[in-house]
């Protein structure tokens, strides 16, 4: 997936950058599948954000935005572009009434009456001989048509969003395909602080007139027994530091006056990050003995009757 340079130096940029991106899209890929959320539905909100980016450029140039010209900087169709801006960047109206395959097939069950008795979703066999019962295999066939219904049953079952019972048949427990440890505050967390981050970073790489804090510490050749006793320490030190520097946002002096007219939000982010690391299940009970930094370790005192009990042993 390595981006590569063909020509000049503006390819060779142009290829950095896309390496760049590929590191950022890794950890949003998972999230994206994780949520069920579709490639082209990605790609549609990410077409719209550039559309409108290109044009908050030129209307921070006094330029009134053209759609001739996004199109060109973009890529984007003129008549696509001319559509986008019409609103806020959103989904393409046709892929949001079509949702993904998987979502598509939970929806069904719950909702479509050939599937249901009375009101709840039947449980089903996964496949049967007569034409016409409800199986998943015929959920699957009328609701993801196209892919092969083992596959749609298998990832169901992987994240825990249809459960196979004793007697052969599936029973659905999720409305939704999604990761259900991340709350809507965690998500809106999420794009927020990621934000906050890639525009520092942009913004010192393009030689920004004030540069923004974004310093790194780290070790390669961690041994991971200690891993506890160093996220305690990561812990305890940006809590400390954070607490000091909120007390000083916190005083009058920084508040803008009442004539002027703009605000400006300022923050500080303090985060860690482990890779090549596996957490620990939380019944493991390993014990790690932790050196005193600086005192060098003392030999236990042997009692008396220790003592008398090796004098008597023969040698």
């Amino acid at each position: 997936m390595r981006a590569v340079a063909k020509g000049g130096a503006r390819d060779a940029r142009k290829a950095r950058v896309l390496g760049a991106l590929e590191a950022v899209f890794e950890p949003l890929a998972r999230l994206l599948v994780a949520h069920g959320v579709s490639s082209p539905e990605a790609e549609s909100l990410l077409r719209a954000v550039c559309v409108h980016e290109a044009a908050n450029t030129a209307a921070g140039h006094r330029k009134k935005p053209n759609a001739s010209r996004v199109a060109l900087v973009t890529g984007v169709d003129r008549a696509e572009v001319a559509r986008i801006l019409k609103g806020a960047p959103r989904l393409y109206p046709q892929l949001e009434t079509r949702r993904h395959r998987v979502n598509r097939v939970l929806a069904g069950w719950y909702s479509d009456a050939h599937f249901l008795d009375g009101h709840r979703p039947m449980r089903l066999q996964i496949k049967a001989s007569g034409r016409g019962r409800p199986t998943f295999w015929a959920l699957s066939t009328r609701y993801a048509p196209g892919v092969y219904p083992g596959l749609i049953l298998a990832e169901l079952l992987r994240i825990g969003a249809v459960e196979k019972l004793q007697d052969g048949r599936v029973q659905v427990r999720m409305r939704r395909y999604g990761a259900g440890e991340f709350s809507d505050a965690n998500l809106r967390q999420l794009g927020v602080r990621v934000r906050d981050l890639l525009q520092t970073m942009i913004d010192n790489a393009l030689g920004a007139s004030w540069p923004r804090v974004c310093r790194v510490v780290e070790m390669s050749d961690i041994d991971p027994k200690f891993l506890p006793l160093i996220r305690k320490m990561f812990a305890d030190r940006s809590k400390a530091m954070l607490a000091g520097v909120q007390e000083e946002l916190k005083s009058a002096r920084w508040r803008r006056s009442r004539r002027a007219g703009r605000r400006v939000r300022v923050g500080m982010t303090v985060f860690s990050y482990e890779e090549g690391s596996q957490e620990r299940t939380a019944n493991e009970t390993t014990k790690v003995a932790y050196p005193t930094a600086g005192k060098p370790s003392k030999p236990r005192r042997e009692t008396r009757s220790k003592r008398a009990n090796r004098a008597r042993q023969p040698s």
